[in-house]
C-alpha cells in the first residue's frame, strides 16, 4: 500500500520519465522486480502495465537531503558576520 503520492513527470531523479508509474497514497501496488537498489518495477494491483517506482531506500535518501521549509542552513547567509572573532578597533 502506497504511503505517498508519486508523479514521474515531476521527478528529477528518474532515469526515464516515460517508464515511471504514477500512483497516489492508498493505491495498492505489486512489486515485480527489486533488483535495482533505487528503482523498482511495479504495477497497480487492479491491473495495468508495469513501471518504475522509487525504492524505499531512494525515498529515504531523498527525504534526508530535501531542505524543509524555513530550515536555516549555514550557506543561507543567515549567520554571516555573527560568528566573526575579529572586531574593528576604535
Amino acid at each position: 500500500k502506497c504511503h505517498f503520492d508519486y508523479d514521474p513527470a515531476t521527478d528529477s531523479l528518474i532515469p526515464c520519465k516515460e517508464a515511471g508509474l504514477k500512483f497516489m497514497a492508498g493505491d495498492l501496488l505489486q512489486i515485480v522486480n527489486q533488483d535495482d537498489p533505487n528503482w523498482w518495477q511495479a504495477c497497480h494491483v487492479e491491473g495495468g502495465s508495469a513501471g518504475l517506482v522509487p525504492s524505499q531506500l531512494l525515498e529515504e535518501k531523498r527525504k534526508a537531503f530535501v531542505k524543509r521549509d524555513g530550515e536555516v542552513t549555514p550557506t543561507s547567509g543567515a549567520l554571516c558576520g555573527s560568528l566573526s572573532g575579529k572586531r574593528k578597533k576604535r
